[in-house]
């Protein structure tokens, strides 16, 4: 008898939920309480209409609430495929607002032949994610042009996604920081093409390629830049020297213990005669 009253009341219970939940099913037909009203992006275009309806979801529309129980899995998904912070909040009943920070593009940088863009917070995204060109740095500066060797550390977390998401960098940011803040503005050496961090007897060092008149320059620097003005010094002699001044390739080794060796090498990169020219060599 006493299963018999439980399960009565039980079913009552159930038959009231039901009933309330057709209510509010009939009043949402109705009156569409939980349509989307406004869904607005700050600052307005900064996310991509296919981007950003990908990751919100099209049933967002009619039911506001969805997106908003997801919001950080939306945020994260949305930074992935877009180089921003992304936060999303509620101003109010079916409003959304998604605030999008963009990241600052820092430095082109080129890995295994592919081209991606390195941020000053040190985010890295393949370049075709950039808006426009991606090409400029937030003053509207060219982005200075690396290249990092693939015997040195991976710059991916997640190489296997390399080329389908923002993600964060795992180079030496502050290292390479050091490197680009002591190399800027060095216009005796001409216009800096592009900057490699490569590996030779397992020790990492820079070659700094430039153009100079109609000669190009590749400087070759150890990788710790305490030692850089002394080595800049002497360059700026090298330079100065009228037989180095011609047409060509000029490399500048300044990678040794102790001493500069200077070469002119041909076009091909197969020939050239060392010259030690006063200042250029020393032990």
């Amino acid at each position: 008898m006493g299963r018999g009253i439980k399960g009565g009341a039980l079913g009552r219970k159930f038959l009231w939920l039901a009933l309330f939940f057709g209510i509010l099913c009939g009043l949402e037909n109705h009156y569409q309480l939980l349509r989307l009203v406004e869904l607005t992006v700050e600052p307005p275009g900064s996310l991509p209409e296919t981007v950003l309806w990908k990751s919100v979801g099209s049933l967002s529309r009619r039911f506001w609430i969805l997106p908003m129980m997801r919001r950080s899995a939306i945020a994260r998904e949305l930074g992935e495929r877009y180089p921003a912070e992304i936060k999303i909040t509620s101003p109010g009943w079916g409003r959304i607002g998604i605030a999008v920070r963009p990241y600052v593009p820092w430095l082109s940088l080129s890995y295994e032949g592919r081209e991606y863009i390195l941020s000053a917070e040190g985010f890295i995204w393949p370049k075709h994610f950039s808006v426009g060109t991606g090409k400029t740095s937030a003053e509207g500066q060219r982005l200075q042009s690396w290249e990092w060797d693939k015997q040195l550390l991976n710059p991916f977390i997640d190489p296997n996604r390399r080329d389908s998401s923002v993600q964060k960098s795992s180079l030496p940011i502050a290292e390479i920081r050091q490197w680009e803040d002591s190399l800027a503005g060095k216009s005796w050496l001409g216009n800096r093409i592009r900057t490699v961090v490569s590996a030779r007897g397992g020790q990492r060092y820079l070659k700094v390629i430039a153009q100079r008149n109609n000669q190009r320059i590749q400087l070759e620097l150890k990788d710790d830049p305490r030692d850089w003005e002394a080595v800049f010094a002497a360059v700026k002699g090298i330079l100065s020297d009228p037989d180095l001044s011609k047409q060509g390739i000029l490399v500048i080794d300044a990678t040794y213990e102790g001493k500069i060796v200077a070469r002119m090498v041909s076009p091909d990169g197969t020939g050239g005669k060392r010259l030690r020219p006063e200042g250029s060599e020393s032990n």
